[in-house]
């Protein structure tokens, strides 16, 4: 257990365990240092969802992964401190359809409850992580990121986002419930089963990684490079040599 927390301190560069007061500070670190992408996915090669499996893809290797891989590896680390932290699956809300995703609960969030309230901790979100936790009772949260809010519906909860300098309008994240717990690797299996074969997951089709900056963020895939910085956006196409060198130089992979 120890060995797990060290290693998870060197890799995102913090010292100590992480107050509440300095959770987002964590989740800023956690972002800027462990990128998110699906390049296991795209090349065939296994992942191991279990606790000594992500330490040494993430820990170890110095990879990145997807929310079943960098939201699970940040569950272990929070109930290693001593969080009352819980899995949950989610359902994303697909943009371009403007439904549910045809793949169903196959995001994975942190449910936390800290004094008698609970929230949503999410590092596993792609460019639109909230970088703090994210209150239930519907308080919304605002960092550099964006802001951000938990909306409660009829059978569940809706996390609503507006990303800073990109979305003039709150827009539906995911649905979730507490009901939906995750507390069996099967279930994470089962969901990287859905995300690597599905016709309709997003993430089998083709590279993306980002990854959070001091002031801003890298959106790389295979054709193009993306650098947000203090809200202004530099987009520039490239080839697979330009792109391997960024994968060096910016993702360190």
């Amino acid at each position: 257990m120890q060995a797990f927390k060290i290693l998870f301190h060197q890799r995102i560069k913090i010292n100590e365990n992480p107050s509440f007061r300095t959770l987002p500070a964590l989740l800023q670190k956690f972002a800027e240092a462990i990128p998110f992408e699906n390049l296991r996915i795209i090349e065939h090669r296994k992942s191991l969802l279990s606790k000594d499996g992500l330490l040494e893809k993430i820990l170890i290797q110095n990879e990145g992964g997807v929310c079943y891989e960098l939201n699970t590896l940040l569950y272990h680390y929070l109930k290693a401190c001593g969080w009352d932290v819980t899995l949950l699956s989610a359902c994303i809300y697909d943009q371009k359809s403007n439904d549910w995703s045809i793949t169903g609960n196959t995001h994975v969030t942190i449910l936390l409850n800290h004094d008698g309230e609970k929230y949503i901790v999410d590092a596993g979100f792609g460019a639109n992580i909230a970088l703090a936790p994210v209150p239930l009772s519907g308080n919304i949260v605002e960092t550099a990121n964006g802001q951000f809010r938990i909306k409660r519906a009829a059978e569940d909860y809706k996390l609503e986002l507006k990303l800073a300098d990109r979305d003039k309008d709150w827009r539906i994240g995911y649905r979730f419930s507490s009901g939906d717990a995750i507390t069996d690797l099967t279930q994470l299996q089962q969901m990287q089963k859905i995300i690597e074969t599905h016709p309709s997951s997003p993430f089998n089709k083709s590279e993306l990684l980002t990854k959070r900056t001091g002031n801003g963020l890298y959106v790389l895939t295979p054709s193009s490079f993306t650098e947000w910085q203090d809200g202004a956006a530099a987009k520039q196409t490239i080839n697979k040599e330009k792109y391997n060198e960024l994968l060096q130089t910016k993702f360190n992979i």
